[in-house]
């Protein structure tokens, strides 16, 4: 298991991931609203007592909004987590920036010129943003891999 680019990962798909929560509840409305019984209108009785003009698989409707509904709370617990990791890593002495710099570098793809002046550095001090964000990325490796990523590191 490589953490840091595990953890590099779950910064690069930080936006996707918040996409995600967002399409599962647009599928668990929609599910919902499928699922919901129509206004009688009239009463028709077929020949065979059966009225099966639109069928209805009501236990497949539960089982994709459990899924989905499912998929949507993992999802939530791993940003949270990611969001928990990130606001902790930058409460130490001296790590006050890399939250920042984390999520300039892999959220918003920001250039390293940018970043730079962003937190403060000179444009010229490209060496210095790559030192900070690979101090940053390991701490926050440890933070969401533990004892795991501290032995890669």
């Amino acid at each position: 298991m490589n953490c840091i680019r595990e953890a590099e990962n779950y910064l690069r798909y930080y936006r996707e991931l918040h996409q995600s929560i967002e399409h599962a509840n647009r599928m668990v409305s929609k599910l919902k609203w499928q699922g919901a019984p129509n206004g009688v209108s009239a009463v028709n009785i077929d020949v065979t007592g059966i009225h099966a003009s639109k069928p209805v698989n009501t236990l497949n409707q539960i089982y994709q909004l459990q899924k989905w509904l499912e998929m949507k709370d993992r999802t939530q617990v791993e940003i949270d987590k990611i969001e928990e990791e990130l606001n902790g890593i930058c409460q130490a002495q001296g790590c006050e920036m890399y939250r920042d710099v984390l999520f300039m570098w892999y959220v918003e793809g920001k250039d390293k010129d940018e970043i730079a002046v962003a937190i403060g550095y000179s444009e010229t001090s490209r060496s210095s943003i790559y030192d900070m964000r690979n101090k940053a990325i390991r701490k926050f490796a440890v933070a969401l891999f533990g004892i795991e990523a501290l032995k890669a590191i």
